[in-house]
């Protein structure tokens, strides 16, 4: 079966492959051992490099909320910064845990107020993106826009809808902002109405007002809640 022109083709980093280069790397530094050339107990001091190579393959297909590729991206740096002695695993090791336990907390308690219909988070014309101890950047292209749920937790994102139109008069986009930021940047002439909750945060309207009347115009509906972070919404 041909795929359609627009459609976008599997990636080929994949945890399989991951895994494969990962054994191959493996034999040839035992084999270089074994002749003397290199010290292969160094070699294998960077293996944790493995797991932040199977978060990053898991997110390439999962998306930006795949939460265990997260995890494995976090543990495998975490662990790697100890082999080299920059870190006391034993010290750090119950306050990360307890960090990574309240943000699985935080990303299934959002999942589950947020209640997306399984078709629409399916949908190419619904924006998701979470941003955990890093950050993202959309550029939405659909001339059917029907909202979005965007997540920063000790990161960031930048959103662009300025190409892009709403399949009705009016979506929302839910953001939920924890010691982060985003950026949403709307085309000329939307009205942006902001009904989220914000602790020790802000979410701004940066956009231009020409002072007529906003009847009529598509309309964005920021909600939510930012605690100790901000969003701001720009043209």
């Amino acid at each position: 079966m041909t795929p359609a022109p627009d459609s976008k083709p599997p990636s080929p980093f994949s945890p399989k492959l991951v895994l494969g280069i990962a054994i191959i790397v493996m034999g040839l530094a035992l084999t270089l051992d074994n002749l003397g050339l290199v010290q292969a107990h160094l070699v294998f001091r960077l293996w944790p490099l493995v797991l932040v190579a199977l978060g990053g393959a898991k997110l390439r297909q999962e998306g930006s909320g795949g939460t265990g590729a997260w995890v494995l991206i976090f543990v495998g740096l975490f662990i790697l910064l100890a082999n080299f002695g920059h870190l006391q695993l034993t010290d750090a090791l119950g306050p990360l845990l307890i960090v990574a336990l309240g943000i699985l907390l935080v990303v299934k308690a959002l999942k589950q107020s947020r209640g997306v219909p399984p078709e629409l988070e399916k949908s190419d014309d619904f924006l998701q993106g979470t941003a955990i101890f890093g950050g993202f950047k959309r550029k939405v292209l659909t001339q059917a826009f029907r909202g979005g749920e965007l997540t920063a937790i000790f990161g960031g994102f930048e959103v662009d809808l300025r190409r892009a139109a709403l399949a009705e008069d009016q979506a929302r986009v839910d953001v939920f902002v924890l010691f982060g930021g985003g950026e949403i940047r709307v085309p000329e002439g939307w009205e942006i109405a902001s009904r989220a909750t914000s602790i020790l945060g802000s979410v701004s309207d940066s956009t231009y007002h020409d002072g007529e009347s906003q009847a009529g115009r598509p309309r964005l509906v920021i909600t939510g809640l930012t605690l100790f972070g901000g969003v701001e919404v720009k043209s």
